[in-house]
């Protein structure tokens, strides 16, 4: 008994030793493992299915999850199939994996058999380009106003001074209402409006800069086609129906509007900048007749009149003359969306007050 006890103890003591060992060399060999796995996993990467140039515009073939960094591991939102994506870079995470960062900030897998690229709608070179996102203004936001300034700024000015007469240019009687109202409130009495006269006049520092600032919001997508552009053009001309004829105006719906400061808007919800026209120059002495420069514009193509198509630009003659007065939005069916004294209305094509078109321009090829 006590020699079967001896033997049955010495059998424990080798098990647990040989225990003992198989764990020590698990222990010991883990990292290794743990690494070879996930080498494997970097290696199982189909690096054939990402993409190795940065795409303009994505579409999602299926749901996918949208990240907020690039390891794309914190989610944002889950997004369905068939949305489209603004791509600002592509970008390898610190798995060396192609991510897609979209303009709004977000991460996607740059996988082909998740996402397809797609083309964007653009006008030839040599024309204008599309813009994907909205147009920015163009010049000084918060000009001053001096003689010879025409736009809101100028309009609202003369109503508050009581020497509005039916047109919106800052003469000589606005000159010198401005430098009596500076000198009775203290301020250098140089007849020019700044924003300290402004703000003495009661208007808000805020409008100095908005009313210069405005720019349509872009109302059309990227990967819209042409008729789509053609159409947010012609709606934001819409915006405007019924608004009073004022010179050198481009601004807000919420305010009048001219002929060229109606098409400068128009363009813009569409996505095309007219450069170096513009609806912040449009005020300033000697942009008054912007209709001359859009039509001198060798950016805008061309097009015979028999040709014109909705969204064509149409530009007429002064009677008499081969001078450029007046433009206007083709609608089709010889009808034209404008801006004409009184105010922005669809009309025929031609009729008594303005009837010599000088030609058809395309902005939208």
């Amino acid at each position: 008994m006590k020699k079967h006890n001896k033997f049955s103890i010495a059998i424990i003591a080798a098990l647990m030793s040989v225990s003992a060992f198989s764990m020590t060399a698990k222990a010991d060999e883990s990292p290794s493992a743990s690494s070879t796995a996930v080498n494997i996993q970097k290696s199982a990467i189909n690096k054939n299915d990402y993409l190795g140039t940065k795409p303009k515009i994505i579409r999602l073939k299926h749901a996918t999850t949208l990240y907020k960094d690039a390891d794309l591991t914190e989610s944002d939102h889950s997004a369905k199939a068939g949305y489209h994506y603004l791509i600002s870079d592509l970008v390898n995470n610190s798995d060396q994996v192609s991510v897609l960062r979209t303009k709004s900030g977000l991460y996607i897998p740059a996988k082909k058999s998740l996402i397809k690229s797609v083309k964007a709608y653009q006008n030839p070179k040599g024309y204008h380009q599309i813009h994907y996102t909205q147009v920015k203004p163009y010049g000084k936001v918060g000009y001053n106003l001096y003689r010879g300034y025409e736009g809101i700024k100028t309009w609202k000015v003369m109503h508050r001074l009581g020497t509005w007469a039916g047109h919106n240019y800052y003469n000589q009687a606005t000159y010198n209402a401005v430098k009596n109202f500076q000198r009775k409130h203290n301020l250098p009495a140089t007849g020019n409006v700044n924003l300290k006269t402004w703000t003495k006049l009661g208007f808000s520092k805020k409008s100095w800069y908005d009313i210069d600032n405005y720019i349509a919001p872009l109302r059309v997508q990227a990967w819209q086609g042409r008729k789509a552009h053609i159409e947010a053009m012609i709606n934001q001309a819409y915006k405007y129906m019924g608004k009073p004829w004022l010179a050198g105006c481009s601004s807000s719906p919420a305010y009048g509007v001219d002929c060229s400061g109606l098409v400068m808007q128009s363009l813009y919800a569409a996505g095309l900048s007219p450069i170096p026209t513009s609806s912040i120059g449009h005020a300033h002495p000697g942009n008054e007749w912007n209709s001359r420069n859009l039509w001198a514009d060798k950016h805008l193509k061309r097009v015979p009149y028999s040709q014109r198509q909705r969204g064509d630009l149409v530009f007429y003659y002064q009677p008499g003359t081969h001078i450029i007065w007046h433009i206007a939005i083709y609608l089709g069916h010889n009808r034209v969306i404008e801006s004409w004294p009184p105010c922005v209305m669809v009309q025929p094509i031609v009729n008594g007050q303005r009837n010599v078109i000088a030609g058809i321009k395309r902005p939208f090829i």
